[in-house]
């Protein structure tokens, strides 16, 4: 996807550090795993025709689902930033859309 730098991981930059040493504890990576699985299963339910990927419009659904009502030009700004051509997120750009939303509020 065109959320993230290709071998980079995926961008999680708002991570609860206990120490702020820099390294991802047990602590902090059992919160991230659980996230990580939240935002899978998210995507799953609006993945509708089990693509790999959602539309915009499932895109819509699934911020919903996960606390999101965005205005259309946020929405908009979002597909433009995280979507490819076609309009479509995988699921790593779905995860950085989220973790991106997740700084903003």
């Amino acid at each position: 996807g065109s959320g993230g730098t290709p071998g980079t991981p995926l961008s999680l930059t708002p991570l609860p550090q206990k120490d702020g040493n820099g390294k991802l504890g047990l602590v902090e990576f059992n919160v991230l795993w659980n996230r990580i699985r939240n935002y899978l299963s998210i995507f799953r339910k609006f993945d509708l025709d089990k693509s790999g990927s959602i539309s915009a419009y499932e895109l819509r659904l699934a911020l919903e689902a996960a606390g999101y009502r965005l205005n259309k030009r946020l929405h908009e700004l979002l597909i433009t930033r995280y979507a490819e051509p076609d309009l479509a997120l995988d699921f790593d750009s779905f995860v950085c859309c989220l973790v991106r939303l997740e700084t903003m509020f």
